[in-house]
Parts: structure tokens; C-alpha cells; sequence
């Protein structure tokens, strides 16, 4: 069974739906098998769009049958849920079924589970949810380091199991607990207590509408964990997440009014800091993306236990526990308050404040937006699978350079050694500042080593062992890293090392053979850093364009190249008919211009011209303020001048405009063997650095040094993907109103 799809049935079709979109997000684990539910319209309908059967009666389901979804009100809230997930139990299938269930009936549901062999879980997806993992990982850290003081906390009775979930994931036990109820004030009913042995309140909406007892609450869930050092806060389980430092006045402050003397170090800290993303996701994310991804990670962690997968979660006693908290909370609080004929009266945001207008891209959003898109394409990378791939390429890489001069005699491990000069013997001038990198990383590395002015090899490079070196690279590259055409090409490069360090090959020959894109296709699009990449840039774009008004988008790429970037944005606005866009593609060569004008020849709203990132923009017609987003996609590694460079692509923006930069972060051994060949000598930080590429630090540097108030990027340091190197950087100018401001405060009027 290890390893295949699971085929799952869901059950109920109206909360339901989210369980089908998860599924349909996991393709290479689960198989929508069937829908099971009554026959109305909305089933059939989403029978229809999963192109699956319908199925109305449990006893004719299919007996390949490995998971039910049981989305149906269990019995505990007047539905057949938990019969239902018993009967399917008793068929030996697989069964998650959504909460809350009744203390017994989930005892009930576990023996039947274990009497035939089989998984019964129950689902969850609030603490799924990125907002909440966040607030209960910060939480158990708060709680290594101090005491919890009290625990405050709300919620909508529809969502109390949840927050009991919460609660005891945030505090890491609820046991002991102890609740009494105090009069209701208003819509909340009123706990106080202990839970986990913390004082404790818990305000309850306790009223429903019993025509839409789905809609119409007050709040979801809201926590806030306090200590002598500040309080924690989940404003909302789709964030943001906040820690409050408590609010000490030391005695410098006090006697002196002095805010820098002794025992002043903590006023640094913020009043409030965020903890993650400042700015939550709209609801239309939230239902349509974050749900079906934290249902997803509950039917994951369901198909590790079925499949005996290690480390597969065991949460049957917790889960007992949460159902006995959660039914003393409701039995205390007592029926809810029935408010029949409530009504939806939505008010946006910009009737409270202008300048926050709803629905509005914001930098922290567009960035989530865009991780989110772009995760699915690296959800099976490892990081141990990328640090090692990035250690095996660049022993493959110094191997090839150092047995590039161990051909010509130079740099043997007996001998003398040789000079630079020596060793620059016979190559290109054009190359001497890249064989001046070699030999810093060689010694780096410790394959040289140097004395005064002379280098001596460390080791013999061979043939053999290069070529076996190259074989092992390659093997975890095509291990789900991308197609084998990558490290072909960057092979084939070190194999011609000695042509293109005399010029005898030139390098864009090796990318663009006989003037051919389909390698550069494949270099630029289908390694899972481009696909990640790229997703995330168009990703940003789709959101940027699908914010707009009546106005189109306008997008300036630059280094356009093969469109792999382009082609991305392009499919991700295909779902997008609404949005508007006027996208002029640029590269430095007329050579990627009529290619690209056949590949998007259907795409009315591209435009194409020429664009140099050494020049400056006025000069080839550009002028500033002319485009809302500029893309710069791996090119920018390309200029003289870094700084300068992303100076002039900030001026080419509008106020509060968006600037979207993928480029390597660290050196790239594998590039220096390779494309380097063909890369303009810098005239920036790389030259003092002596290094062919910016990193994450420098990179920042400059684009605090272009005026950009805030950056973010991708992917994160942590992530499995980070060991290769690329990111996007993410970055917006200041808007007309946050320059006023800042003009404001210096003293001076704002800029008309």
C-alpha cells in the first residue's frame, strides 16, 4: 500500500466542498473516488465539477473504497454524521470526520476504528490554519521562558471546539480545568476559571439563527496569552498574530526624562510587534486557499497513519479530552439564543479609513499570496535532497575547473606552483576576472592553496572521478529537482572549459545552440527553482491586476528573455478575465523579440521593445512614473552597475508601484563554469566583494539605497528550497501619501 493514491469519498457537500478542493489539491496522494450525499442540485453539481459519481446511499459505494471525508453535522448536533462514520467504519474504510463529535460517540467511532483495523480521525483545520501554527509555536516558546498570568479568550459557539483545540495546542495541556459560567452580557455568554491550571475567561457568542446557523458570528476565534514579559494575541485564526511587551517605565525615564539610560535597552522594542504577515488574507483566500490547505495537512497527516508512515500522528486521547472540555464549555454556557432573520450588512473598510482601502494589495499580502501559489511546486523537495544536490555540483564544478589547468601542466600538487600570470596564460582577456574567481573559490575551498603569489593544487583532478562526480550530481537532480537537461548543459560547460577560457567557444553558443531556445526553455523554466519562482512572480501580478480599477496594469519586464517569466504571468492571468493589463516585453537583443512574438501572438494586451539595464531609461523612451510593476527576472545579476541599475527601475515606477526581482543569492559555482562566460564585469558591491553575485544582505542594500521602504522575499530562509540560492525579492515604493508623511516629519513640505 506505501506510497499509492488513497481513494476517498467525501461525504456532504455543502462544508464538504472544502474537503473536495483539498483533495483536488493533492493529486499525487488522493483520488477523488466518489461524492456521497443526498441528490440535491448542489451535489450534483459538485459531482459535475469534480467529474466523479454520485453516490446516495452508503451500501452502493465502490468496495476499493480506502478514506471517507465525513462531512456531515455528526449526532452530538442533530446530523447522521456519526452513524454514518460508523457504518463506514464497519466496512473496514478509513474515516476522518469533521468536528465537534460527542465524548461517547468518539470513543465509540475509535473502537469500532480499532476493531477493524482501521484509521478514525477527526478533523480539525483551524490549527491548521498558518496564522494559528504560528500563535501556538510562539506560545510554547513564551511558556519555556515565562509563566502564563492569565489566558483570555473568545469565540462564536458554531467554532467552541476549535478554540478548545486551540487552546490546548497553545498551552501544550487543558488538564486541569475547571469553568463556571457568570450572566451573559449582550451576545456572550461569560467563563471564568482555569484551563491547563491558568486563570481564564472565555466569552462565548452563544446565539445562533436557526435558518443559517453558519453565518452571522461576531468573531471567530480570539486569544490572548499573558505574562510579566507581554501578552500574545491571535486576533483572528487568519491572523495577524501579536506580542505586546508589557509597558515598564525605567527609573531614567522617570527622574530624568532620559530614553537612553541605564535599564532603557527594552524601549527599543515596539509597542506591538507582528508576529508573521502584517496584513491577512481577504476572505476569498482565506475559504478558497488556506481552508482546503489546512484540511489537506489534516488528510496528510490521516494517509501517513494509514499508510505506516513514521512520525504519523497519534491524537485519539487528545482528542477525547477536547471533546470533554468542549462539551463542559457548551453545558455551561447552555442552549444557544435563538436570533432568527439576521441579515448580512457588510461595510468596507475605506467608510472607517480612507487610506486603507479594502481590498487593496498590500506588500504583505501579495508576498503571502504568492508563497502560497508557488509552495505546491516545491511541496516534495527536502532540504537534506537540496543541500546535498548543492554539495555534489560543487565538487563536481572545482573538480572540472581545477582539472581545466591540471590538463596544461598547472596546478599539480607537486611543483612550485604558478602565478596568475602563468596561469592566465593563453586565456580570453575577457575572462581574467572570472579565472581570478576561480582560483579565490578553489582556495576557498581548500583544492589550492596559495602562497605568496603562487598557487599549488591540493589534489589530482581526473577524468574519471570528475565524470562520477558529475553522475552522482545528476542523480539527485533528476530525483524531483528538474529534468535531466540542466545539469547536461552546465556538464557540457565544464566539459568545454578549456575552449571557452581561450574564446575558441563561445558561450551562447552552448545555451542557444545553432541559435536554438529549447535549452534555454528548459534551463529558465522547468527547474523547480524557476517553476517556484516564477509562479510567485505571476502570482503577484495576478493579484496586483485583479486589484485594479478601470485603469490597465501597466508591467514593464525587463530581460525578457525566452519568456519563461512571461509565460507564467500569462497563465496566471488566464484566470483572471476581469483584470487588465498592458505588458511591454524588453530584452537588451532583438533576438528573443520575434520568438516571443510568435509564442504570445494570442495575447492582445504584450507588447515588445528593446531595453538595456545599463543605460538609462530616458534614454530609450522610458519615462518615469510610466509603469505600475517592473519584473526583472535573473537579469540583473547581468549589471555593470547593481545599485544604479535598480535606482533607474525605481524611477520607471508610480508612487506605491512594485518592484519584482528574482536573482541568485549566493555564489554559484555552477554559473561560474558557465553563463559567467557571457555576464557584463561589475561595477558594484561585487567588485569590492570579488564575488560574482549579490546576496540576500547586499541585495536589501540596495534597494534601501533605490528609496524602497520595505522588502520582502522568497523563499524563506528555513525552506526546503533555500539551500539552492534563488529568491524573489518583493518590493514596493513609497506611496504619494507615505511621502507626504515622511516629508511631514522632516520638516519639509510634500513633493507635488
Amino acid at each position: 500500500m506505501k506510497g499509492r493514491r488513497l481513494r476517498v469519498v467525501v461525504c456532504g457537500t455543502t462544508f464538504g466542498q472544502f474537503y473536495l478542493a483539498a483533495l483536488a489539491g493533492l493529486p499525487e496522494e488522493f483520488e477523488i473516488a466518489g461524492v456521497l450525499a443526498r441528490g440535491g442540485e448542489r451535489s450534483v453539481e459538485c459531482a459535475r465539477r469534480y467529474g466523479v459519481p454520485l453516490y446516495t446511499d452508503p451500501d452502493t459505494l465502490p468496495g476499493d473504497i480506502d478514506l471517507a471525508c465525513v462531512v456531515v453535522r455528526s449526532g452530538v448536533m442533530g446530523g447522521a454524521g456519526t452513524e454514518l462514520a460508523l457504518k463506514l467504519l464497519g466496512r473496514g474504510v478509513h474515516v476522518l470526520q469533521e468536528q465537534p463529535v460527542h465524548h461517547d460517540d468518539l470513543a465509540a467511532c475509535l473502537r469500532e476504528a480499532r476493531r477493524r483495523g482501521v484509521k478514525y480521525r477527526l478533523g480539525d483545520l483551524y490549527v491548521r490554519l498558518p496564522a494559528v501554527r504560528r500563535f501556538t509555536a510562539a506560545a510554547r516558546r513564551l511558556l519555556d521562558r515565562r509563566s502564563a498570568l492569565y489566558l483570555d479568550a473568545a469565540c462564536s459557539v458554531q467554532v467552541a471546539f476549535p478554540l478548545v483545540h486551540i487552546l490546548g495546542d497553545a498551552l501544550g495541556t487543558l488538564r486541569p480545568w475547571k469553568l463556571e459560567a457568570l450572566p451573559a452580557t449582550g451576545p456572550f455568554g461569560l467563563l471564568t476559571g482555569t484551563v491547563g491550571g491558568i486563570p481564564a475567561t472565555l466569552r462565548v457568542q452563544n446565539e445562533v439563527d436557526p435558518a443559517d446557523p453558519d453565518n452571522h458570528v461576531h468573531l471567530l476565534h480570539r486569544v490572548t496569552l499573558g505574562t510579566a514579559a507581554g501578552s500574545l494575541t491571535l486576533t483572528d485564526p487568519h491572523g495577524p498574530v501579536l506580542w505586546s511587551p508589557r509597558l515598564h517605565i525605567p527609573d531614567a525615564v522617570k527622574e530624568r526624562f532620559d530614553f537612553d539610560g541605564p535599564g532603557t535597552g527594552h524601549l527599543a522594542e515596539p509597542t506591538t510587534a507582528v508576529l508573521g504577515p502584517a496584513e491577512p488574507p481577504r476572505y476569498r483566500d482565506a475559504l478558497g486557499a488556506d481552508w482546503p490547505g489546512a484540511i489537506g495537512a489534516d488528510l496528510l497527516g490521516l494517509r501517513a497513519a494509514v499508510l505506516g508512515e513514521p512520525g504519523a500522528e497519534r491524537p485519539e486521547q487528545y482528542h477525547l479530552t477536547l471533546a470533554r472540555m468542549w462539551q463542559d464549555v457548551t453545558a455551561r454556557l447552555g442552549y444557544p439564543a435563538l436570533r432568527p432573520g439576521q441579515h448580512h450588512e457588510p461595510l468596507p473598510v475605506t467608510e472607517l479609513w480612507p487610506t486603507g482601502a479594502a481590498g487593496a494589495p498590500t506588500l504583505d499580502g501579495v508576498v503571502r499570496a504568492a508563497a502560497e501559489a508557488a509552495e505546491p511546486q516545491a511541496r516534495h523537495v527536502a532540504r537534506g535532497q537540496t543541500e546535498e544536490f548543492v554539495r555534489r555540483l560543487d565538487e563536481a564544478v572545482l573538480a572540472a575547473m581545477l582539472l581545466s589547468f591540471q590538463d596544461r601542466g598547472l596546478l599539480l600538487p607537486a611543483g612550485t606552483g604558478h602565478t596568475v600570470e602563468e596561469l592566465l596564460t593563453g586565456v580570453a582577456p575577457a575572462h581574467h576576472v572570472l579565472v581570478g574567481r576561480w582560483l579565490t573559490v578553489l582556495t576557498e575551498r581548500e583544492w589550492l592553496t596559495r602562497d605568496g603569489k603562487r598557487y599549488t593544487g591540493v589534489r589530482t583532478a581526473d577524468a574519471v572521478s570528475t565524470a562520477r562526480a558529475w553522475d552522482r550530481a545528476a542523480g539527485l537532480w533528476k530525483d524531483g529537482l528538474g529534468g535531466a537537461e540542466f545539469v547536461d548543459y552546465l556538464r557540457l560547460n565544464a566539459e568545454r572549459l578549456p575552449a571557452l577560457l581561450t574564446g575558441e567557444q563561445q558561450a551562447t553558443l552552448l545555451l542557444f545552440p545553432e541559435g536554438r531556445t529549447e535549452l534555454a526553455d528548459a534551463v529558465y523554466r522547468d527547474t523547480v527553482t524557476a517553476r517556484y519562482l516564477n509562479t510567485a512572480v505571476a502570482t503577484a501580478v495576478r493579484r496586483l491586476a485583479a486589484a485594479g480599477g478601470s485603469e490597465p496594469l501597466r508591467v514593464l519586464e525587463v530581460g525578457a528573455g525566452t519568456g519563461a517569466t512571461t509565460e507564467a504571468v500569462a497563465m496566471a492571468l488566464a484566470g483572471e478575465p476581469e483584470a487588465r493589463v498592458d505588458y511591454l516585453f524588453t530584452d537588451v537583443s532583438r533576438f528573443f523579440l520575434d520568438p516571443a512574438r510568435q509564442r504570445f501572438a494570442r495575447l492582445p494586451w504584450l507588447r515588445y521593445g528593446t531595453y538595456d539595464i545599463d543605460r538609462a531609461p530616458d534614454e530609450q523612451g522610458l519615462a518615469p512614473g510610466s509603469f505600475d510593476v517592473v519584473i526583472a527576472a535573473g537579469v540583473l545579476n547581468n549589471a555593470r552597475d547593481t545599485d544604479a541599475t535598480v535606482r533607474a527601475l525605481t524611477e520607471l515606477l508610480l508612487p506605491g508601484g512594485w518592484l519584482l526581482i528574482t536573482e541568485p543569492t549566493r555564489e554559484h559555482l555552477e554559473i561560474l563554469s558557465s553563463q559567467a562566460f557571457m555576464m557584463t564585469a561589475a561595477q558594484d558591491a561585487r567588485l569590492a566583494s570579488g564575488t560574482t553575485f549579490l546576496s540576500r544582505e547586499q541585495w536589501l542594500d540596495a534597494l534601501a539605497g533605490a528609496g524602497i521602504p520595505e522588502v520582502r522575499t522568497l523563499p524563506a530562509e528555513n525552506h526546503p528550497m533555500a539551500p539552492l540560492g534563488q529568491r524573489l525579492f518583493a518590493a514596493r515604493t513609497a506611496t504619494e501619501h507615505a511621502a507626504a508623511e515622511h516629508a511631514s516629519a522632516n520638516g519639509s513640505a510634500a513633493p507635488k
